[in-house]
């Protein structure tokens, strides 16, 4: 008997326990190791079984890919009650070399989503020349095999570390200095030197702060400098503080929609609303909306420099909708957010009050298991 037939032997005992737990939609794992594959033998691919625990019929309707590497192939019929089906994940390895992990979040008809589906792999590159298997150019002569180190969601008071790869293409010997994460959460382990033509790894740990109240998107940017010359490039490192909430029927969905900011004839400062609904069975917490420089939001908080009494920001109860006021800020202000432990300056990412911004987004932490940190871009018209 394969591995693949224990697996679903085994779910298959055990499925409705799994049902009772976790609501109609039951995927048999959300994870994936594919293990060590070789990059020159292409795609690999993976198929989750979805069950169906509802009494009425289940349609997938989008898979969002995390990046273009990975897709999914969904059932093209309903799936009836008491049914099961496949989602076949299928993740090409072109360009990626070392340890990966790629996400697809699944969603069902009405927008509602499954949750996220990853996949892993050590990938072994092709044999191909630095260039091609190392494409961010960070220096003259010096290559990355990745352009941002991103860490995902991060455990609190535990390290975290994310792996990528370095190249020198010139014909001498490289000295290399780390610089940029001074200050910061992150810390990186490289090598000093790299030889003509050597290849190496680097590693970037990340010390996640204990702070229960810490809910946060912790940025930085990192520079490896050969030989004294500026780099030509940075790497954005980031990664989300939060806690996450376990999978329950009853718990809490934010839903909502991309804000949208109108400019009125007698001022050019862009207003519009936010508004987080609650599609759960029980209540949404809202602990902090993270926005961008110049932006803010009204109203705040009813005890705003301070937790409420239950040691939460908002509460949104079953089936509520909160709206939120949302602007931009005067000009000189920065974008402020609320959380649990109060008011605090968040890292900007637009430009100053009064220019076009492009590709704004803000982000909501919350106790919503399925996507504790949601991001949702910002339209002016």
């Amino acid at each position: 008997m394969g591995r693949g037939t224990l697996l679903l032997f085994g779910f298959l005992l055990t499925a409705p326990i799994l049902l009772a737990q976790e609501g109609p939609a039951v995927f048999d794992c959300r994870e994936w190791d594919f293990g060590s594959i070789r990059e020159a033998d292409g795609a690999v691919s993976h198929a989750f079984t979805v069950f169906n625990g509802g009494d009425r019929p289940l349609r997938l309707t989008r898979a969002i890919p995390g990046c273009s590497c990975i897709s999914a192939t969904l059932p093209r019929t309903d799936i009836a009650p008491g049914q099961s089906a496949t989602v076949e994940v299928r993740f090409t390895p072109a360009g990626a070399s070392g340890p990966v992990i790629r996400t697809i979040e699944i969603q069902a008809s009405g927008n509602h989503s499954l949750g996220v589906l990853s996949v892993s792999a050590d990938v072994f590159p092709a044999d191909r020349s630095i260039q091609e298997r190392y494409p961010v150019v960070l220096a003259e002569g010096l290559y990355a095999s990745r352009a941002d180190v991103r860490f995902g969601y991060l455990e609190r008071g535990r390290e975290s570390g994310k792996v990528f790869f370095i190249a020198n293409a010139s014909e001498r010997p490289m000295r290399l200095r780390v610089e940029g994460l001074a200050g910061s959460h992150f810390r990186v382990r490289c090598p000093d030197t790299l030889a003509p033509g050597e290849e190496s790894r680097v590693e970037v740990w990340c010390d996640t702060p204990a702070d229960p109240n810490c809910f946060a998107t912790l940025r930085a940017s990192l520079r490896l400098t050969p030989d004294g010359v500026p780099a030509l490039r940075e790497m954005p490192v980031s990664g989300l503080c939060l806690t996450q909430a376990p999978e329950s029927p009853d718990a809490p969905r934010l839903r909502n929609a991309a804000v949208q900011l109108r400019r009125s004839l007698l001022s050019r400062t862009p207003r519009g609303t936010l508004e987080i609904s609650n599609d759960g069975r029980s209540d949404l917490i809202i602990y902090a909306i993270e926005l961008p420089e110049g932006y803010r939001h009204s109203p705040a908080p009813t005890n705003r420099h301070s937790p409420a009494p239950t040691g939460e920001s908002l509460r949104i109860p079953p089936g509520q909708t909160l709206t939120l006021k949302l602007s931009a800020a005067p000009e000189g202000s920065a974008g402020r957010a609320f959380s649990r432990s109060g008011d605090s300056i968040m890292p900007g990412r637009s430009k100053p009050s009064g220019t076009a911004p492009t590709d704004l987004r803000l982000t909501v932490f919350s106790n919503d298991p399925l996507r504790p940190a949601k991001e949702i871009p910002i339209n002016t018209l």
